[in-house]
């Protein structure tokens, strides 16, 4: 048994209030008394904001009262501590201009703390330790944050994304100093040794809290940040609305334990970026929880802008995620920049669109470039759990990036529903530990495959139940020695071809387990047990059980819509997935019309509204 234990912990870290005032800002016209900053006041909505951010003192709460308000000019505030409050329906209109491509002139709504030292390590500092000894501690104070990393390369040179310029490190509170001697919140991940030339920085954060308020950006595909927040611990977005900001709509930067919850996100989908939720920079310690982030290229990701150090500890909960259909629209996406996701308790949408069903004609599988296959999961993390999420359509569930060390990834207690292509797919690289337990697939092409140079020396797939596959339950080629296989208590009923094919390809593997499976309505023509094993050495396979014909192949609806959503008159069209070979159809479209009998029907709505189909 392998058991992988993941420990969440939040820290609450105090900072120092005095006099604290309520501002308000609102849309009324007269005097202004203390405290009060009336729009008609100031030349446009974004000096009147402006004023009253540069007014406040840290610890203030600024409320913003109901109204339309139009952000001309960049807001920002540094080094205050603020609580921001919409108090009725407060909208944040964005009318800045897109100023090009470097992301630090984009930031539309920017709050930050600051750098205030580059110091160095006078000492090595061991893994499981807490403390750091600087040559020189002076101006750093309790409850900064410190960035330590070193030079040494993250991502391995055959990495398909590979980030050569990634360096090791992580960031962590610091809850004490003296002298030179920092004690840290936690204990370090890693040694740091002088002779692997070690960076630090230090940060003074900031508390941010914003709350129901509602950013309408200019544009999906502007590059546009929504809001960004950099060097800011124990804060919280909650209770927001964003949309049309292009880049990413929470951006966060260089941040310490951050609540995003509660928020609904829409249409981030710049090229190439487009975040619902960015963590990136060494951001530690996020929780994403009850969320709904729709029509973003990625509605969580793991990213960075400067690679110094990793991401860390970003747990993804109970929220909803529905994907987009532009090119590389994974829905939850760790960048080889991220040490550790744990993605569980989420509804998530991958999209598939009608190019993705073209190339599923040609390709069963991912290949490196970039093509219209998109996925619940694509973890590029060096340990990742992702359990207990349902998963609706989209080519795959969980995509490996490729191995950045000897990770440990579990996938278990999902339910994947509708996908049109493969439950997991293997990447590139050599990882320790993968466990894929207890999940359900109901349709696609494999249920576990390693297409490219990925290999995993310890796997684990168990008490798995695969259904209405058009190729194999499990393909597996060995590319290293060593591997450890354990195939045990899986379902497999309707599979076009094996339902288990491993092949050692000559390399020298450990122990492999093919045992008690059961396989019902597998291709049978290659092995009557419907499992092909060769060239493995003292394979253990029994108790695996086949039987034939037991389980009809009743038909299972499925279709792809597209578009799903979009302005009346919306005209949309029904591809139909459907796995058993149906012979007939009838199509409900939910708005009181003629059904149709149309494999593949094209209906019009005519009026607004949310349609069951």
């Amino acid at each position: 048994m392998i058991t992988v234990t993941t420990t969440v912990l939040f820290l609450i870290l105090s900072i120092s209030v005095v006099s604290a005032a309520n501002i308000v800002i609102d849309k009324q016209s007269g005097p202004a008394g203390p405290d009060i900053f009336h729009t008609p006041d100031y030349a446009n909505d974004s000096a009147c904001i402006q004023a009253a951010l540069d007014y406040s003192k840290s610890g203030d709460t600024i409320t913003i009262r109901a109204g339309d308000y139009y952000i001309t000019k960049e807001i920002s505030q540094a080094n205050k501590s603020l609580n921001i409050i919409g108090e009725g329906k407060v909208t944040l209109y964005i009318r800045t201009p897109d100023r090009g491509l470097a992301q630090e002139v984009n930031n539309e709504i920017l709050f930050n703390g600051s750098l205030i030292a580059d110091k160095s390590l006078y000492a090595d500092a061991n893994k499981g330790s807490s403390q750091l000894v600087l040559t020189d501690a002076s101006g750093v104070r309790s409850n900064d944050l410190i960035k330590i990393w070193k030079n040494v390369q993250w991502c391995p040179l055959n990495y398909p994304d590979n980030y050569p310029d990634q360096m090791t490190g992580e960031m962590y509170a610091i809850k004490n100093v003296s002298g030179n001697v920092i004690t840290l919140n936690q204990a370090l991940l890693r040694d740091y040794r002088l002779s692997e030339t070690v960076h630090v920085e230090v940060y003074r954060p900031v508390q941010i809290h914003i709350k129901n308020i509602r950013i309408q950006d200019t544009g999906a595909a502007m590059f546009h940040h929504g809001l960004v927040m950099r060097y800011c611990s124990n804060s919280s977005v909650t209770n927001s609305w964003f949309n049309n900001s292009g880049f990413g709509a929470v951006c966060l930067y260089s941040c310490f334990n951050v609540s995003v919850k509660d928020n609904e996100i829409y249409n981030s989908l710049y090229p190439g970026s487009g975040y619902g939720v960015n963590v990136a920079s060494g951001t530690a310690l996020v929780n994403i929880d009850n969320n709904h982030i729709e029509n973003c290229r990625h509605a969580v990701t793991g990213n960075s802008d400067e690679r110094k150090s990793l991401n860390r500890d970003v747990f993804i909960t109970n929220n909803t995620l529905i994907g987009a259909s532009i090119i590389g629209s994974n829905v939850v996406d760790a960048h080889a920049d991220t040490i550790n996701f744990v993605v569980t308790g989420n509804k998530i949408y991958p999209q598939v669109t009608p190019d993705t069903l073209y190339y599923c004609e040609l390709y069963n599988y991912r290949y490196i470039q970039e093509l219209p296959y998109y996925f619940a999961f694509s973890d590029g993390t060096l340990q990742s759990v992702f359990s207990n999420n349902e998963v609706f359509g989209g080519f795959g569930g969980i995509f490996e990036r490729g191995a950045v060390g000897n990770g440990v990834h579990v996938y278990e207690n999902n339910t994947f529903n509708d996908m049109v292509g493969n439950m997991y797919e293997g990447g590139n690289g050599t990882d320790d530990t993968l466990i894929i337990r207890n999940n359900i697939q109901k349709g696609g092409k494999h249920g576990v495959v390693f297409p490219f140079y990925g290999s995993v020396r310890n796997i684990l797939i168990s008490e798995n139940t695969f259904s209405n596959l058009s190729q194999q339950g499990v393909y597996q080629k060995f590319l290293i020695n060593g591997v450890n296989l354990n195939v045990s208590g899986n379902t497999f009923s309707n599979i076009r071809l094996d339902g288990i094919y491993i092949d050692g390809n000559s390399f020298k593997n450990g122990a492999v387990k093919i045992k008690d499976n059961t396989l019902i309505n597998v291709n049978t023509t290659n092995s009557s047990s419907g499992i092909i094993i060769k060239n493995v050495q003292n394979a253990e396979i029994s108790g695996n059980q086949i039987s034939e014909g037991q389980t009809p192949e009743v038909p299972v609806a499925a279709f792809l819509t597209y578009p799903t959503s979009g302005y009346s008159p919306l005209t949309v069209k029904f591809t139909d997935l459907s796995t058993n070979s149906p012979t007939a159809w009838n199509w409900n479209f939910g708005d009181g019309t003629i059904n149709s009998t149309l494999q593949n029907p094209t209906h019009t709505y005519s009026t607004a509204g949310n349609y069951t189909v």
